[in-house]
C-alpha cells in the first residue's frame, strides 16, 4: 500500500474512534474527569482520605475508558486517580473501597489501588488503611 494511503487510512481510523466515543458520551465523561481531578488535587491537601468526589452526569458505564484516558494524560496519582474512579463506579452501581498501602522493600513507598477492579498489589504493599465506597 501507498504510504499516502496508509496515512489517510489512519486518520479515518482516528476520525471513526472520535465518533464513536461522542457517541458513548466520551466527552462529557473526559470533562467530568478533568473537573474531578482538578477537584481532588485542591481538596487533598486539607480533607486528605475524606476527599470526596461530586458524582458524574449520567452516562454509560463504558465511558470509563475516556475517564481513564484523562487521569492518565493529567498525571494523576494513583490515590487521586483512585477517588475519582470510585465515584465514577459507585455512580454506575459497582462500589469499590480503595486500598491505601505502603512498602519499605527499597525505601517508603506509598500506593492507592481499588479493591475487585484494580490489580491487587498486596504482594507488594502493606495495606494501611480503606476508603469506604461513597
Amino acid at each position: 500500500m501507498h504510504p499516502v494511503h496508509r496515512r489517510a487510512r489512519r486518520a479515518g481510523r482516528r476520525v471513526v474512534r472520535r465518533v464513536r466515543l461522542v457517541r458513548a458520551g466520551g466527552l462529557s465523561a473526559a470533562r467530568w474527569a478533568d473537573r474531578s481531578l482538578r477537584a481532588v488535587r485542591a481538596a487533598l491537601p486539607e480533607e486528605g482520605l475524606r476527599t470526596r468526589v461530586a458524582p458524574p452526569p449520567d452516562l454509560p458505564a463504558q465511558a470509563l475508558g475516556a475517564v481513564e484516558a484523562v487521569l492518565s494524560r493529567r498525571g494523576a496519582t494513583c490515590l487521586q486517580r483512585c477517588l475519582v474512579v470510585q465515584a465514577w463506579l459507585a455512580a454506575h452501581g459497582r462500589p469499590h473501597e480503595i486500598v491505601v498501602a505502603a512498602s519499605v522493600a527499597d525505601g517508603f513507598a506509598a500506593h492507592a489501588w481499588l479493591a475487585g477492579h484494580d490489580e491487587d498489589e498486596s504482594a507488594v504493599y502493606r495495606e494501611l488503611t480503606r476508603v469506604p465506597a461513597p
